[in-house]
């Protein structure tokens, strides 16, 4: 097999790309002794392998032609780092790439499925998709989120603060939640009232979104996501990559205008509905058993 033969992988998707990114972009670490992995992927050593990272990670973003020794390393640096502590980092995958085990496990096997021909030399470009289960959640890279962070500032006039109360402009019609009585529950209580919140929410924007539709999901300090409520509703097994209840920082659900979603104040314990259509649709369902703090109609 010739590992300098040229193979075109321009056909991945964009989350397939992503992986791969930051996959590879695990391998700056400097924690831990990974000689043998370094080794594993062609490198004499780790320090060689942390040179080559942002080469591998520029080739991946631009979709641009690379030789099959490289295909080989970008998939072999992520499959490491995912699934193994002992030669990569598991444990720390979701905290550093934003892809919950579930999702990762969902897009790399795709990734395998599609570059089978490559890796082992019988293609020299990647396979065409086929029908397959897309994330319900997709990481926005943190150097990239800005689009979406300034100008929910300037719109919302955010005032973040562990004693700003409200930290949002409230728009016009919304309903804001008390969730104290949530946060005063013992742990499996507040799973219990936190989960039932983050279902009622899923049934709401199934409800007024169209099929298709995604939100983005904003985290203050941590991953932004793509979130498909549709594709979500219909998972087996169901983990929120952000919470609609905050657990700790603030959690935003926008749709891309901006004009509807929910905004979550872990330190006023409140959450804040808004828009047309959603406020009609899920404030009723939490009025039933959660007390409204302010209300704009």
């Amino acid at each position: 097999m010739d590992l300098d033969a040229p193979v075109d992988l321009a056909g991945l998707t964009p989350v397939e790309r992503t992986l791969l990114r930051l996959g590879v972009m695990e391998w700056e670490r400097t924690d831990g002794d990974r000689e043998t992995s370094a080794r594993l992927l062609g490198y004499d050593d780790q320090r060689q392998l942390r040179a080559d990272v942002q080469r591998l990670a520029g080739l991946v973003d631009a979709a641009r032609p690379m030789t099959r020794r490289d295909c080989r390393r970008l998939l072999l640096a992520t499959e490491l780092a995912f699934a193994s502590e002992t030669l990569g980092w598991a444990r720390d995958w979701e905290a550093d790439t934003g892809f919950t085990d579930r999702d990762t496990s969902t897009v790399l096997r795709g990734i395998q499925e599609r570059l089978a021909g490559v890796v082992h030399g019988s293609a020299d470009r990647v396979a065409a998709a086929e029908p397959s289960a897309r994330p319900a959640w997709e990481p926005i890279p943190m150097d990239a989120d800005d689009i979406y962070w300034e100008p929910f500032h300037q719109r919302f006039a955010f005032r973040p603060g562990m004693r700003s109360w409200p930290a949002i402009n409230e728009p016009v019609p919304s309903v804001t939640f008390d969730l104290a009585p949530i946060f005063a529950g013992s742990h499996p209580e507040f799973s219990a009232a936190a989960s039932a919140v983050g279902s009622l929410a899923l049934v709401a924007f199934a409800r007024v979104l169209e099929i298709g539709t995604g939100l983005v999901v904003l985290d203050w300090q941590h991953q932004t996501f793509r979130f498909w409520p549709h594709l979500f509703a219909c998972q087996q097994d169901q983990h929120w990559s952000t919470p609609v209840v905050p657990n700790g920082d603030y959690s935003i659900f926008l749709t891309e205008d901006m004009r509807t979603g929910t905004f979550g104040h872990p330190w006023e314990q409140t959450l804040c509905v808004f828009g047309d259509r959603l406020v009609p649709t899920l404030a009723p369902m939490l009025e039933s058993w959660l007390p409204v703090k302010r209300s704009s109609r």
